[in-house]
């Protein structure tokens, strides 16, 4: 199933669904302006805390969204997710509305929308419209099971409170004794907290660098927010390296493939290693400009590289001469 397969795709999390009413389209008397997004739904969507009031009768958050329809891509807007009050004379509803004309003027009641969160940038959204026309729609009606709304499939997307939770262990491995691997890590993990836990470590890490690489000290970034910034793992998952911001370091992509690489390393003195068989590569001329230059730390001491994972890097990853 073509559709299944756009849904599965690593940078996606898990897809969650609504059977659209015709008042989500736009086809009803009342013409509302967006779709209403269900409570059992609200999870996976960005939390608002603020509270609704007579005075404050609607709490929103911007977020971006590509629309497709089926396979189609038809275009990325900016759109907002609410809570509305109608002046705070009634229950808060939570919708999303704003430039969804693209997809709203092709659906009907009893079409599929799809939502999937994206798992690098937490206010950006895919929602994918699968029409009762459509030669997808059977097999998807398999998984949606007769339900108005749910989770497309037997697994769970992130939520805002697992995501919260992993955040919330980060900080506390973070005030503990730092440790090179996380015996956490040996146990079996659901694939949301896996992901929740990813996600943490990501935040905290490019935060403390202010979102540019600790070697060049660049980071492109899209008009829509999308950087090229990863957060690198000294001592890697796949070594049982703790998801802890001392054990990490924001880098560009370029320079993470190298670094994970053995390309360059990072050496006592904080300063950058590049062996002379790597710079004697005509092709890695612009990174053997940076051999014994300082790193640029993270903003809080405290939460810096940490000097026994760079020495296990040096020992473990850095080639050597």
């Amino acid at each position: 199933m073509a559709l299944i397969a756009l849904t599965s795709s690593p940078d996606w999390d898990l897809p969650f669904f609504k059977v659209l009413a015709n008042n989500d389209t736009g086809a009803a008397s009342g013409h509302q302006g967006g779709i209403v997004i269900p409570m059992e739904l609200r999870p996976f969507f960005p939390g608002l805390s603020a509270a609704t009031s007579p005075w404050n009768p609607t709490t929103d958050q911007r977020i971006d969204a590509d629309l497709f329809v089926e396979n189609r891509f038809l275009a990325s807007v900016s759109t907002r997710y609410q809570f509305q009050t109608w002046g705070g004379t009634r229950s808060p509803e939570s919708r999303i509305t704003d430039q969804l004309a693209p997809l709203r003027n092709l659906a009907q009641g009893g079409d599929i929308l799809i939502f999937q969160r994206n798992i690098d940038r937490l206010d950006s959204y895919r929602l994918t419209l699968v029409r009762q026309s459509s030669g997808e729609v059977d097999a998807l009606q398999v998984l949606v099971a007769g339900r108005r709304w749910g989770i497309l499939g037997a697994a769970n997307p992130m939520s805002d409170d697992e995501l919260t939770t992993a955040l919330n262990q980060e900080q506390q491995r973070e005030s503990s004794n730092f440790s090179l691997t996380d015996d956490e890590a040996l146990q079996v993990e659901s694939r949301v907290f896996k992901i929740a836990r990813s996600v943490a470590f990501r935040l905290s890490v490019t935060k403390l660098y202010g979102f540019t690489c600790a070697v060049c000290g660049e980071s492109l970034k899209s008009p829509r927010g999308m950087m090229e910034l990863d957060a690198a793992h000294i001592v890697p998952r796949s070594r049982l390296g703790a998801d802890d911001a001392r054990n990490g370091i924001a880098l560009c992509k370029r320079h993470h493939w190298a670094f994970d690489g053995g390309l360059f390393g990072i050496g006592s003195q904080r300063e950058i290693i590049v062996p002379p068989t790597v710079r004697l590569i005509s092709a890695n001329a612009v990174l053997a400009n940076f051999n014994g230059r300082p790193i640029r730390e993270a903003f809080q001491p405290h939460l810096r590289a940490h000097a026994d994972a760079l020495a296990w890097h040096r020992e473990n990853i850095l080639l050597k001469d």
